[in-house]
C-alpha cells in the first residue's frame, strides 16, 4: 500500500514540475552559470522549490537528492532523487528534449521511477517488480500501456544506438560502427518503445540516471556500468536491448580502458 501511495506521489510531483516548467518554456527565463559551468535558470529553481515543498509536507522523514539543492536527510532509509528540469540547455534553447526526473530509492534500491517529456505530453514510469509503462497526459494511471524493450537479433553494426557523450569521448570515433542516433527527444524512451536498441551514457549524474535505470530494467532491458553492475555514480552506463547488450557493453568497455 505504501508503494502505491509513493507511486501516486511521484506522478503528482512530475505533473507539478511539468506544469510549472511549461509556464516558463519559450519565455527566456533568467539563467546563470553554476560553478561547474552548467546553466541553471529561474525555472529550474522555481520547479525545485515547488516539488520540495510537497515532499516536506507529505514525506517529512525522507531524504532528498536534487540537482540544484543537493542532499538533505542523510541516513534516512528512503531517498527521493529529483531533477526538476533535466536538460536545462535544450529547455532554454526552446527544444523539446527536456523533462522531469523523479525516483524513489529505499534502502539503496530503486523502487519507483517517473520520467517525462512535457512537450510530448508523455510520462514513462516503473515500479520495481511491476514493470514499466507509458502514460499520456490527462489519462488515468490505469490507462497506462505496458512497455517491453524488444529483443534484437542484429549485429552491432546494424543496431540503433544513441548516447550522451562528453567532449572528446573515446566512444565518439566508434559511432560509425553502429547506426548512431544523432537527435532524439528522449533516447531512453526510444529504447523503451523500440525505436533504439542501445544508449551509452558517459558522465551522467545520479539524478539523470535513476529513473532511466529502473525503467529499462523493468522493461526487460539491460543496464551495465562496464563492471557488471549498475552503479548510478559510475562514469559509464550502457542501457541496451537483449541481443546487443553484451557486444555494446564490451565495445564501450574496450574504448574506455
Amino acid at each position: 500500500m505504501e508503494m502505491e501511495s509513493d507511486l501516486l506521489l511521484a506522478h503528482r510531483l512530475a505533473d507539478l514540475a511539468d506544469e510549472l516548467a511549461l509556464g516558463f518554456f519559450g519565455r527566456r527565463p533568467a539563467a546563470r552559470r553554476k560553478d561547474d559551468g552548467s546553466p541553471v535558470s529561474e525555472a529550474d529553481l522555481a520547479v525545485e522549490r515547488a516539488v520540495l515543498a510537497v515532499l516536506v509536507a507529505e514525506r517529512p522523514g525522507d531524504a532528498v537528492l536534487s540537482e540544484e539543492s543537493g542532499s538533505t536527510g542523510a541516513g534516512a532509509r528512503r531517498r527521493w532523487i529529483l531533477d526538476p528540469i533535466d536538460g536545462t540547455i535544450p529547455f532554454l534553447a526552446g527544444r523539446r528534449d527536456w523533462g522531469t526526473h523523479v525516483a524513489l530509492e529505499v534502502d539503496g534500491e530503486l523502487r519507483v521511477a517517473v520520467l517525462s517529456r512535457p512537450t510530448e505530453g508523455t510520462t514513462w514510469w516503473a515500479v520495481k517488480g511491476r514493470g514499466a509503462y507509458a502514460r499520456t497526459r490527462g489519462e488515468a494511471l490505469s490507462a497506462s500501456r505496458p512497455l517491453r524493450v524488444p529483443a534484437v537479433s542484429v549485429p552491432l553494426a546494424a543496431a540503433r544506438v544513441g548516447g550522451f557523450l562528453m567532449p572528446g569521448s573515446p566512444v565518439e570515433p566508434l559511432r560509425d560502427r553502429m547506426r548512431w542516433i544523432d537527435s532524439s527527444v528522449c533516447l531512453v524512451a526510444d529504447l523503451l518503445e523500440g525505436r533504439a536498441d542501445g544508449v551509452v551514457d558517459e558522465g551522467g549524474h545520479v539524478w539523470d540516471r535513476a529513473p532511466a535505470a529502473l525503467l529499462v530494467r523493468e522493461a526487460g532491458g539491460h543496464v551495465d556500468d562496464l563492471r557488471g553492475g549498475s552503479r548510478l555514480d559510475a562514469r559509464w552506463l550502457v542501457y541496451a536491448a537483449d541481443g546487443i547488450a553484451g557486444a555494446l557493453t564490451a565495445l564501450v568497455r574496450d574504448a574506455a580502458a
